[in-house]
């Protein structure tokens, strides 16, 4: 018989399959496919804490940093608006004879002094607000002593040393106060925008990283199955299979915690927060324009410019038709359907374009028609004024019985307040389900229990519970554990 020469065309090449299965024993194969599971699982855990961290930190910036700010802001010119309102009524009649307006004015100064605190301990954006904030707390020591000066005169009966006074304090307010209390709110509104335009770019590949680095340990629990089903005729390794399965529970665990977490956020932001900030705009202005309505009576010789003012202002909150009223507009939007009606525009608009957690709208047309009673008294005070009917004009302005000003003005901050709480607890809850998603609770044992604020977001600690951590490094070390259990058996069968 014939021998086939080495460099016979007739030999048969062994295969690159053949080569490959030559150059590594299973017992390599299966121990490199051991080290190869716990490397993408240690990559799974880091990638999946890091998302989790990333989540937390966009919500901790807008829930927790930004988004208190701002409204701690707008509240500080509410504050501001009603403290110098409450001075004007006082000083329009005699000493003692408006203790309402004292009281008023009392209580802003204490609700000042602690949102100016408030303020500074939650500087997040550094000396952008630190000026801000001590511009605000400086001056408004030389509002109210103007204010002091002013009730002085008016205790004398001077009137032209009270004007003096009045206006002085008023530029202060004008000029700094307000612009100041904008400012801050603005550089914590920028950096809230800031956060929440990356988060959104950023969701989506923080989610396919983790998707990926999670989806690494189920490929190659699979390819080991396979490769043990292959080369050794083995059916399924019930570790391996236990691993597998420990996989795709961290995979559907980390990916709907992400989820939740962004989806929580977006409804804080994007239904809750951008109605909250109109509304509470809208309100600023409001209280503004309420001061402008007694300054009118106040100053004589500057009554145009504060009654422009006024309508300025108004004009800022809601704009109505010609052809309708308050009311009417208030009656288009009953219907559930209704997100805007022509003609109509300003903050009040922006807010019924948003309109998106049960009962807002019921209490969103409430806010609108008191808001409508209150301008139709203003209306009534400028008539008067245009009458010479000065001191019923006082009287209506400064009252506070049903049918005065005042009385109208409370009774549109008590609708409003129902729109805002309503938009102010969506946002409070899905804050709190957000972190929840990312393993953070509310401490309720650090939050304050000062009830003059009204705003449990801004004093609200969050505590890690360490869940996810725990839920990860428990899984992965299950994953690793099991694998090594499961592949040793088979390394055994070569001992």
């Amino acid at each position: 018989m014939s021998q086939v020469t080495r460099n016979s065309p007739s030999a048969k090449k062994p295969s690159s399959i053949a080569n490959w299965k030559t150059k590594f024993t299973t017992p390599q194969i299966l121990r490199w496919g051991l080290y190869l599971v716990w490397g993408v699982s240690l990559l799974a855990l880091g990638t999946a804490n890091e998302a989790v961290k990333m989540q937390r930190d966009a919500i901790e910036t807008i829930g927790k940093n930004t988004a208190p700010s701002v409204l701690t802001a707008q509240r500080i010119k509410d504050s501001l608006a009603d403290l110098d309102a409450n001075a004007a009524n006082e000083l329009l009649v005699k000493p003692g004879e408006n203790p309402e307006a004292v009281k008023e004015y009392r209580k802003r100064q204490e609700k000042l002094s602690k949102l100016l605190a408030l303020a500074a301990e939650n500087i997040t954006e550094g000396d952008a607000e630190r000026q801000q904030i001590r511009t605000l707390i400086l001056s408004l020591g030389d509002y109210m002593t103007q204010i002091e000066r002013a009730r002085l005169a008016n205790e004398r009966g001077d009137s032209r040393s009270l004007l003096e006074a009045y206006r002085k304090a008023a530029n202060i307010l004008d000029s700094i106060l307000l612009p100041a209390a904008e400012q801050l709110q603005n550089v914590n509104l920028e950096s809230l925008d800031r956060a929440y335009i990356s988060q959104k770019a950023r969701s989506a590949n923080l989610l396919f990283l983790a998707v990926i680095g999670n989806l690494l340990p189920l490929v190659m629990l699979g390819l080991l199955q396979l490769f043990l089903y292959h080369r050794m005729r083995r059916n399924l390794n019930p570790y391996l299979l236990g691993a597998t399965l420990c996989a795709i529970v961290l995979f559907f665990y980390i990916t709907n915690a992400l989820n939740a977490a962004s989806y929580h956020l977006k409804v804080a932001k994007e239904d809750a927060f951008n109605s909250l900030l109109p509304l509470r705009q809208a309100r600023a202005l409001a209280y503004s324009a309420n001061a402008d309505e007694s300054r009118y009576l106040l100053d004589r010789e500057f009554a145009a410019q504060h009654e422009r003012k006024f309508v300025e202002k108004m004009a800022k909150i809601a704009v109505i038709p010609s052809n309708l009223n308050f009311e009417s507009v208030a009656t288009e939007f009953k219907q559930s359907n209704v997100k805007e009606v022509a003609g109509f525009s300003g903050l009040f608009a922006e807010e019924f374009a948003n309109i998106t957690f049960g009962g807002e709208r019921d209490a969103a047309v409430e806010m609108l028609s008191a808001f409508g009673v209150y301008v139709n008294i203003d209306k009534q005070i400028r008539s008067l004024v245009n009458s010479d009917k000065r001191a019923e004009a006082i009287a209506l302005c400064t009252g506070n019985k049903q049918g005065q000003s005042n009385w109208a003005f409370t009774q549109f901050l008590k609708k409003h307040n129902d729109v805002t709480d309503i938009n102010l607890t969506a946002f409070t809850e899905n804050l709190d389900r957000g972190f929840k998603s990312v393993g953070y609770v509310p401490d309720k044992s650090q939050q304050s229990s000062d009830d003059i604020l009204q705003l449990s977001l801004l004093d609200r600690s969050f505590k890690n519970t360490y869940q996810v951590e725990m839920w990860s490094v428990g899984l992965i070390s299950a994953i690793a554990i099991l694998t090594f259990f499961g592949l040793n058996l088979r390394l055994k069968e070569y001992s």
